[in-house]
C-alpha cells in the first residue's frame, strides 16, 4: 500500500490568517501519527489467510460451536445409558416402639431391623423408544459438527468483510490525503493570482474553503480507518492496538455455469445439510411418538438381606428373586395422541424449513454470482474513466494557472477525479469480497481458502 509521508507536501504557501502553512503541516502531520502509526513498527501487516486463521482461532462463536458438539457428545451418552442395565443398592434401619410378642411366645415385631437390597433392572422392549432416542442422538452430534464449520464459515465471511473494509478506509484516506495537497497546490495558485490582480478575492476564499473542507473530509476518513481497524480487532481477537493489513492476491474465479452452482450449493452447504438432519430427527420423533402406544418389557433382579433384634419367627435372612415385568398403557388422559400429533407437527415444519431454506439458497448464489459479473464487468470502465480523470485535472490545472479555467472549472475537475479514485478502489475490492460471498453462498469457503483444517483453541 502506498502512504503519504507530509514531507512529502510541503510547500512555500503565502502566510495569511495566522499561517495556513502552519495549519496544513498540522493536520497533515497529526493524519499521519493517527492513520499510519503502525508504520514504523515491526509488525508485518496481516493477509488475508492470516486475518482468517486468526478468527477462527480466537472467535467466540466457533468456540461456541465447539462446546455444542460437546453437549451433543454427552447427550449420545445419556441415550445409550437408556438401553444398559440399570443398578441400585438400597439399605435400611428400622427402630421399633417396642418388642412385641404372641401369646404363645414368638416375636412379632422386634426392637429394630436392618435390610439391604440389590437391585438389577434392564429393559427388554419399550417400543423402539430407547433405539429411537439414541438414533436423534446421533444425528445431533452429526448436526453439531456441521454447525461448527458453519460457525467458521460465518466467522471467516465476518473476517473477510473487516480485512476488506480496513483496505477501503486506508485507500479513502489515500484519496482524501491526495485530495488535500491538490486543495493546497489550487489555493496557492489562487493567491498567486490574487496578487497580481488576475482575480478577485473570491476566488482565494473558494480555494480557502476547499482546503477546509478537505481537511475535514480527511479526518472523517481517519475516523472511519479507525473505525474499521477496532471491528478487524474484535473479529481476529487480536491484541494489537493498529492493525496493519496487506494487499490481497486476486481469488482465483469460480469456475461454472450458474445451475451447475446452485446444484453445487445444495451438496455443499451446511446448513442445508442440518436442514435434512433435522427432518430426520423430526421423523424418529415420529417413531419415538408411536412407541408410547406399545407395551413395554423388561426384566428385574432383586437381592435382598435381612437382620432383626431380635428375630421375628418367621425372618427370611436372605431371598434371590427374578421378574420379568410387562407394562402395557390403556389410557393417559390423550397423552400419547397429543405427542404423536405434535411430532408429526414438527416433521411437516422440519420439511417446510428445508424447502424455504433450499430456495434461500438457490437466490442467494444466483446474486453472488450475479455480483461478480457486474463488479467485473465495471471495473475496466473505472480503470479508464480514472485515466480521463487524472488527464483532465491535469489540464484544466494547468489552464487555470494561466487564467484559462476558472475556480469552479478545476474543482469539478476534482471532483470527477475523487469520484473516478473512489470508484475504482471499491469496484476492485468488491470484487474481491463478491468472490468470498460467492463461495460462501456455494459452501466452499473453508475449502477454497484452505481454512477447514484450522481448529478453535479449546
Amino acid at each position: 500500500m502506498r502512504i503519504f509521508h507530509p514531507a512529502a507536501f510541503r510547500q512555500k504557501t503565502p502566510r495569511r490568517n495566522g499561517g495556513p502553512l502552519f495549519y496544513l503541516l498540522t493536520v497533515l502531520f497529526a493524519a499521519a501519527a493517527f492513520f499510519y502509526p503502525a508504520c514504523s513498527s515491526a509488525a508485518e501487516p496481516l493477509t488475508l489467510d492470516e486475518v482468517c486463521r486468526m478468527a477462527i482461532a480466537n472467535h467466540e462463536a466457533v468456540r461456541i460451536a465447539v462446546e455444542g458438539v460437546s453437549q451433543a457428545e454427552s447427550n449420545l451418552g445419556k441415550a445409550t445409558s437408556r438401553l444398559l442395565p440399570n443398578l441400585t443398592a438400597e439399605g435400611s434401619f428400622t427402630r421399633y416402639s417396642e418388642n412385641k410378642r404372641s401369646s404363645t411366645g414368638f416375636v412379632i415385631q422386634p426392637d429394630d431391623s436392618t435390610g439391604v437390597n440389590l437391585k438389577l433392572t434392564q429393559p427388554l422392549y419399550s417400543g423402539g423408544k430407547e433405539w429411537s432416542f439414541r438414533r436423534q442422538a446421533q444425528m445431533l452430534i452429526e448436526k453439531s459438527r456441521d454447525g461448527l464449520e458453519l460457525s467458521k464459515e460465518s466467522v471467516v465471511r465476518l473476517a473477510a468483510r473487516a480485512y476488506f473494509g480496513v483496505l477501503k478506509a486506508a485507500k479513502e484516506v489515500e484519496i482524501k490525503t491526495a485530495a488535500l495537497k491538490r486543495a493546497v497546490e489550487r489555493r496557492k495558485v489562487a493567491a498567486a493570482r490574487f496578487k497580481v490582480g488576475e482575480v478577485t478575492r473570491s476566488a482565494v476564499l473558494r480555494a480557502e474553503a476547499e482546503v477546509a473542507g478537505a481537511e475535514a473530509e480527511l479526518t472523517r476518513a481517519g475516523a472511519d480507518l479507525t473505525d474499521a481497524r477496532s471491528l478487524l480487532k474484535r473479529v481476529t481477537g487480536t491484541g494489537e492496538t493498529d492493525i496493519a493489513v496487506a494487499e490481497p492476491e486476486a481469488l482465483p474465479p469460480v469456475e461454472g455455469e450458474i445451475e451447475a452452482l446452485v446444484t453445487k450449493a445444495f451438496e455443499a452447504r451446511l446448513d442445508y445439510k442440518q436442514s435434512l438432519l433435522d427432518q430426520k430427527v423430526a421423523s424418529e420423533g415420529i417413531s419415538y411418538a408411536k412407541g408410547n402406544f406399545l407395551p413395554s418389557l423388561r426384566l428385574e433382579g432383586l437381592a435382598s438381606y435381612r437382620e432383626q433384634n431380635p428375630e421375628t419367627s418367621f425372618l427370611l435372612k436372605e431371598s434371590v428373586s427374578a421378574s420379568v415385568v410387562l407394562t402395557y398403557p390403556i389410557f393417559e388422559g390423550f397423552l400419547r395422541r397429543s405427542e404423536l400429533s405434535e411430532a408429526r407437527s414438527r416433521f411437516r415444519e422440519a420439511e417446510l424449513r428445508r424447502l424455504g431454506l433450499k430456495r434461500d439458497i438457490e437466490v442467494e448464489v444466483r446474486d453472488a454470482y450475479n455480483n461478480v459479473v457486474s463488479v467485473k464487468a465495471v471495473i475496466d470502465s473505472y480503470r479508464k474513466q480514472l485515466e480521463f480523470a487524472e488527464e483532465d485535472y491535469k489540464m484544466v490545472f494547468e489552464q487555470f494557472k494561466y487564467g484559462l479555467a476558472t475556480t469552479v472549472d478545476v474543482i469539478d475537475a476534482d471532483t470527477v477525479l475523487i469520484s473516478a479514485q473512489r470508484s475504482l478502489m471499491n469496484s476492485t475490492y468488491d470484487l474481491e469480497l463478491s468472490k468470498v460471498e460467492l463461495r460462501y453462498s456455494l459452501g466452499v469457503l473453508l475449502d477454497d481458502l484452505r481454512l477447514n483444517n484450522t481448529a478453535a483453541n479449546p
